[in-house]
């Protein structure tokens, strides 16, 4: 069984106190309750730039833009368990979390640096797009190329009912659901669960069409645009 287990919560809230981030926090209070170390990561507080994708991150391993976002990568890669939380906005997840996924990029993709971990999406929506959104935060952790990863579930709660705007700091319903999501995450960690029936078709297309052709390309310039690429995947003996 697996210890000194870590488990992050991303906020892309544009309110600290807004209805997503606290049902993040719940899900972070339910981790810890299982044993898990937790850590919160609020986006808006950090500076966190457009990627330009200028592919550095594949050659050097990091980032060259000036701000936060290695400090966030790291806490990132050294988690067992990783929360998505944002609110709807258009249906999708907000502006703020596409920045923080798009700055992951392909290094943290061709690398499988998100193999082995387990994820979970959280959104609060004035309607029943919340769910369509929760899970769809999900799908970072769908395409391991080199090493799959897990989801341990996801949760969307319609704000509004009848007019009336739910407060989710005040809804107990809302919060042991949030609760219950980050414990399974952790007893998901502890035990191991590989999900053997998870993203299934996607995990038959990998190996047969997509793993060939990503490999080739990282060895044929692991010394030069791949070379972290490579020494990362290299590392963890999955090249």
């Amino acid at each position: 069984m697996k210890k000194g287990i870590k488990v992050v919560g991303i906020i892309s809230s544009a309110r600290f106190n807004g209805n997503t981030a606290a049902l993040v926090r719940e899900a972070l209070k339910g981790a810890e309750a299982e044993g898990a170390s937790v850590t919160e990561v609020f986006l808006p507080k950090y500076k966190l730039g457009f990627c330009t994708g200028c592919l550095t991150c594949t050659a050097e391993g990091k980032c060259p833009i000036p701000d936060d976002f290695e400090n966030l990568r790291k806490i990132i890669y050294e988690a067992d368990g990783i929360i998505l939380g944002s609110p709807t906005y258009a249906t999708e997840h907000n502006a703020i979390m596409k920045c923080f996924l798009e700055r992951l990029g392909p290094y943290t993709l061709y690398s499988s640096l998100l193999g082995g971990k387990y994820g979970a999406g959280i959104s609060t929506a004035y309607g029943s797009t919340a769910k369509k959104v929760a899970k769809g935060l999900t799908g970072v952790f769908k395409f391991g190329i080199f090493q799959r990863s897990y989801v341990s579930g996801f949760l969307g709660i319609n704000t509004m009912v009848k007019g009336v705007e739910r407060r989710m700091d005040k809804d107990i319903d809302c919060l042991n659901k949030a609760n219950l999501l980050g414990r399974k995450m952790v007893l998901d960690i502890k035990s191991e669960n590989k999900y053997p029936l998870q993203n299934l078709i996607m995990r038959l297309i990998i190996p047969i069409f997509l793993k060939p052709v990503f490999k080739k390309s990282i060895l044929r310039n692991k010394d030069g645009r791949e070379r972290a690429t490579y020494n990362s995947l290299l590392k963890r003996g999955l090249i």
